[in-house]
């Protein structure tokens, strides 16, 4: 139970895996969103640091430059997909996704200091629905601890992935 709930958790980290804003200017994107918290640099592909991707492998992509990034997951066995974007009219950065076992989750990001926070809500495939709370902190320009924790259980987990070269 507690692996199911830390790939979830990864899964939400895919959908996630990013950013939160202060409070941009009515109007503006994405892009202006993360370059306003200085999250720009999650572009790009992010491994496990103990298995270099044979476990978690993340890639942050944009689909529409600015706009919409595309964010893919492999978790073990299970692929993800989750979609990040901005809302203009309430300046939040939104995340929604879904996986290959057919859970789905959507979640909100805010920032608390130089941390991006994703609160997030999610159905597993069996109908369990739940609420994670999934914390990215750099450490450096290559490296992010995630560490997040489940709402019902109070089940946590730290994870440090480095980008790929």
């Amino acid at each position: 139970m507690k692996l199911r709930r830390s790939l979830l958790a990864l899964t939400g980290i895919a959908s996630l895996a990013i950013t939160g804003l202060t409070s941009p200017a009515q109007g503006a994107d994405l892009g202006e969103a993360l370059d306003s918290v200085k999250w720009r640099g999650i572009l790009g592909t992010w491994v496990d640091s103990e298995t270099k991707g044979e476990r978690v492998k993340i890639v942050y992509a944009w689909k529409f430059e600015n706009k919409l990034i595309e964010v893919n997951s492999t978790m073990g066995e299970t692929k993800g997909i989750s979609l990040m974007g901005y809302n203009p009219d309430t300046e939040e950065v939104f995340m929604m996704g879904g996986n290959s076992k057919g859970g789905g989750n959507i979640g909100k990001w805010t920032m608390d200091g130089s941390d991006a926070v994703l609160d997030l809500s999610y159905v597993r495939a069996d109908g369990e629905k739940g609420k994670m709370n999934i914390k990215h902190h750099w450490v450096n320009d290559d490296t992010l601890e995630i560490s997040g924790t489940t709402e019902e259980g109070g089940e946590s987990f730290t994870m440090t992935l480095v980008r790929s070269k």
